[in-house]
């Protein structure tokens, strides 16, 4: 006998809960995801999607009602590590106790996917017209944007719906990221005689110091740009009696909507211009390049720039979704996301409308005793079906 996973129109917490425990047993650190990629392409076609994988290793799958309107919804596969399995109270690799799963990715963000793919094959034979689209994609734990963007370009989708954790809410924005580098240059001596060089640490200093002056820009709803130094090293290291002719920082930088690369680089190169000027030594700023392999050997480089995005609370599209959440029974409120997401990639860099939606407390994120509730998961099944139906219609 199927059971009522395997039914149209019908949405099983027990089957959700088991592909989520079953994603979060598997582990899948950026650019190993291969595990979880084959179980979400299993479960994908059981479900009667049409399933593909991409050169990337991003499982694709779709469902087809025909002509209208196409939507995307993306989740990552990939989580960060665990770094002292001892301060977890419950199995990391996952532990279901109650109504509740432990685990790392149970929130971020296994626990969305398997909703989000149950949700949508839930509509099999009762979607009127369009297409969802389903993302499992990579490396968003590395880079976040990139691999999202390469199914987007691929399925060109009207809209789109990153599935990352928003406690059942309704994310219209968030701050984006760019990873800026900035290198000063000196020159190496003897340091019994420091005058017959430039100190490239003590010059970096200085720069630092102009950097923490300036002042960031402001959104009424997402906060500040802000501008975070993360960590900084000398050349050569350790130096022996050597004046470094060498200082490489690197900065978070939480860019707000509208910002480019260019106008978040522009300040600081002053900045760091202006600072170093007397000092004999040269500063190089700039966006930091990702370059990584994924588990398919695809090689990808991209640059650490995650752009911001928001929509108003009259758009279109996040009236349609308030709406559809609310026929789901979810009584949704407007929220955006404090961290960065592949919305970056879909609104950021495409200017593809794009909302955030999915079951789970955000702050549990890289955290121990990460955990979702399986209530939780069957109500972002239902709000992913309810979205793709009011959506596309």
């Amino acid at each position: 006998m199927a059971s009522t996973a395997d039914q149209p129109g019908t949405l099983d917490a027990e089957a959700i809960a088991t592909l989520a425990l079953r994603l979060i047993h598997e582990p899948s650190l950026s650019c190993q995801e291969q595990n979880v990629a084959r179980i979400v392409a299993e479960e994908m076609a059981q479900l009667g999607l049409t399933v593909e994988v991409d050169d990337l290793g991003n499982v694709i799958g779709t469902l087809d009602a025909g002509p209208g309107p196409c939507i995307l919804l993306d989740s990552h596969m990939d989580t960060v590590g665990i770094n002292d399995p001892a301060a977890w109270t419950h199995d990391p690799a996952g532990q279901r106790v109650g109504g509740r799963l432990y685990g790392r990715g149970a929130m971020d963000m296994k626990g969305p996917l398997a909703a989000c793919i149950h949700g949508v094959a839930s509509l099999r034979g009762r979607l009127a017209r369009g297409k969802a689209v389903v993302s499992a994609t990579i490396a968003e734990e590395l880079v976040e944007g990139p691999a999202t963007v390469h199914v987007a370009e691929r399925v060109r989708p009207d809209f789109a719906v990153t599935c990352e954790a928003s406690s059942l809410q309704l994310a219209r924005g968030q701050r984006g990221r760019a990873e800026l580098r900035l290198d000063v240059y000196g020159r190496a001596t003897h340091s019994s005689r420091p005058e017959l060089g430039v100190n490239a640490a003590q010059a970096m200093v200085d720069a630092v110091q102009a950097l923490r002056a300036l002042r960031p820009p402001h959104h009424d709803v997402l906060g500040d740009g802000i501008l975070v130094l993360t960590d900084i090293m000398s050349e050569p290291y350790p130096g022996l009696s050597v004046v470094p002719d060498h200082c490489v920082a690197t900065f978070d930088r939480r860019t707000l909507p509208g910002e480019t690369s260019e106008s978040v680089l522009a300040p600081v190169r002053r900045a760091v211009e202006d600072a170093l000027r007397d000092s004999g030594a040269r500063g190089r700023v700039s966006i930091a390049e990702d370059d990584f392999t994924a588990y398919t050997g695809a090689r990808v480089t991209a640059p650490n720039f995650a752009a911001a995005w928001f929509l108003p609370e009259e758009d279109r599209m996040v009236q349609q979704a308030l709406q559809a959440l609310a026929a789901a029974g979810i009584a949704p409120r407007l929220t955006h996301y404090a961290f960065c997401t592949n919305g970056s990639g879909t609104a950021g860099r495409l200017g593809i409308p794009t909302i955030g939606f999915g079951p789970g407390d955000e702050r549990l994120a890289h955290r121990a005793d990460e955990y979702i509730d399986v209530a939780d998961l069957l109500a972002g099944a239902r709000g992913y079906a309810a979205l793709v139906q009011h959506l596309v219609s």
